[in-house]
């Protein structure tokens, strides 16, 4: 079983914070101990990023969403 989890398209840089911030207090509430969503400071590729683990590595979210396993949600 998975779940999608989309971000709202955010108006400038400061509500793209405030929105991150909002998703990760939800994701720690569902297990998840690190910070998953983070506004993209790398390039215009999308507006947001998901980190895959507390090490390291991201996905660009072009769709600002992710699927995520519900089996293993709050393992990661």
């Amino acid at each position: 079983m998975k779940i999608w989890i989309e971000l709202q398209d955010p108006t400038d840089e400061n509500t793209a914070q405030d929105i991150c911030d909002k998703a990760n207090a939800m994701m720690n509430k569902l297990g998840v101990a690190h910070k998953v969503f983070a506004p993209n400071t790398f390039n215009r590729h999308s507006d947001y990023i998901a980190w895959d683990s507390p090490e390291g590595g991201f996905t660009w979210l072009e769709d600002n969403g992710k699927w995520f396993n519900l089996e293993y949600l709050g393992k990661v």
